[in-house]
């Protein structure tokens, strides 16, 4: 195990940078070094010393062009001169501690100066995380540098994973949210009719048999409607079976319209429909379907009726025998002569 760990240590000793020479970046990205000094002679020193593929060092005569330039980059390190006119080293220091953009930029002060506690506390005061006294040997800032270039890179990495992982969040929650939706089309396509957007079949059956299964069945009545569009088939081979489409989709409407909450209406197929009628008894359901007949107007200038047949359930009838009975409720409307609702009593 200590051999192991021996090992692991100096596989990574040898993959740190033990100089600022041996950083290597990607040539798509450059880490920027401000240096801010009223000395021209020092800016150019310090560019040519510290400039190379990767790295650049950006020049500032003043704390106002610094500001500017810390504006327009994402610095790995900032140095700064302690003494110069107008805003000094500290006081540019202050001034991006209390900006977003340059609050995290390390920085190390310049100054001719040595020994000085008061001046020493007021840098790191001000953000400092380092002070070099000038005349800098060139190893020694190039160490200092290279350093903070180094840390730079990592946390440049770290962010820009970090980036990518929320991302990568996002487009999964999109996804996600996508998947949903076409879920939910999905099942709504299973048990809705596409051409009238009511329930279809299988639906309105799963439903009525559900109503048939409610404990409360044995205390409230639950009745069910065959309704039927009368000689429907003129209508499409009248005016063909767009506009028979279309009025199918009226009556539907209409039919809704008329509706409780907890009621439903489905389409069986063709020009069927089957209404459940849940805490509606037998009289009470006739009386609705009659209103629903008495108020059908003409889509269109397209005129048509419909026949209905009700039935109520039973206890501990099953669905296809209340169907049956509803069933030959409307064969009784029909042989009555259409355009009517005729109840199970009325088949007896």
């Amino acid at each position: 195990m200590c051999q192991a760990w021996q090992r692991s240590r100096r596989a990574n000793c040898r993959s740190r940078p033990t100089s600022f020479r041996e950083l290597q970046l990607s040539a798509r990205e450059t880490a920027y070094i401000l240096h801010v000094d009223d000395n021209p002679d020092n800016l150019l020193s310090t560019k040519l010393l510290l400039d190379r593929p990767g790295v650049e060092v950006v020049s500032a005569e003043s704390a106002a062009v610094a500001l500017e330039q810390l504006a327009q980059h994402d610095f790995a390190l900032a140095l700064v001169d302690v003494n110069m006119p107008d805003v000094n080293g500290f006081q540019l220091a202050e001034s991006m501690r209390e900006t977003a953009i340059s609050r995290e930029v390390p920085i190390i002060f310049l100054t001719g100066a040595s020994g000085d506690a008061a001046r020493t506390f007021r840098g790191y005061e001000a953000g400092a995380v380092d002070f070099l006294v000038k005349p800098v040997h060139p190893q020694v800032l190039e160490s200092k540098v290279g350093a903070f270039v180094a840390l730079y890179l990592q946390r440049k990495s770290l962010r820009d994973q970090k980036d990518d992982c929320e991302r990568l969040l996002r487009a999964n929650q999109r996804m996600a949210s996508e998947l949903e939706r076409a879920h939910e089309l999905a099942v709504q396509a299973a048990f809705t009719d596409e051409l009238t957007g009511i329930p279809n079949r299988r639906h309105i059956l799963k439903l009525a048999q559900s109503a048939l299964n409610d404990p409360r069945r044995h205390s409230q009545p639950v009745s069910l409607a065959l309704l039927d569009l009368d000689h429907f088939k003129r209508v499409n081979d009248t005016h063909g079976h767009a506009v028979g489409d279309a009025v199918l989709r009226h009556f539907c409407d209409h039919t809704q319209a008329h509706l409780r909450t907890g009621q439903a209406m489905g389409r069986m197929g063709g020009e069927e429909f089957l209404l459940l009628l849940p805490g509606t008894e037998l009289a009470e359901a006739c009386t609705a379907l009659e209103r629903v007949r008495h108020t059908l107007e003409p889509h269109a200038s397209i005129a048509y009726t419909f026949s209905a047949g009700v039935a109520q359930a039973r206890p501990d009838e099953t669905l296809d025998a209340v169907l049956e009975r509803a069933d030959r409720a409307l064969y009784v409307s029909k042989e009555r002569g259409r355009d009517c609702t005729s109840s199970e009593l009325m088949g007896l």
